[in-house]
């Protein structure tokens, strides 16, 4: 016959079992929340260096004497100075 000593001490053991589960069960929860805030995050972090190297390389070539001078023919509608539009600092007007 089992003695209520016995039967509290099963009782203490399935509870702490249980307690035990519950609790590798939320770990486990917690753990895949943060690994796929992870992967998120890294996915972020990826398309920001796409994006980084798509307007670091627009911006050199934006900074290139050629397409300053495409962008002010075309854009602009401005041409090139000629020599006799040039004057020297200092030199008098006519």
């Amino acid at each position: 016959m089992n003695r209520p000593g016995e039967n509290l001490f099963r009782a203490v053991c399935l509870g702490f079992s249980l307690l035990l589960l519950v609790g590798s069960l939320l770990y486990g929860i917690q753990t895949t929340a943060y690994n796929d805030a992870a992967a998120a995050y890294r996915r972020e972090a990826e398309r920001l260096r796409s994006e980084n190297a798509i307007l670091l390389a627009r911006c050199e070539s934006s900074l290139s004497l050629e397409e300053i001078e495409r962008y002010a023919v075309e854009e602009l509608g401005m041409q090139r100075l000629c020599a006799e539009q040039m004057r020297n600092v200092g030199e008098p007007v006519e």
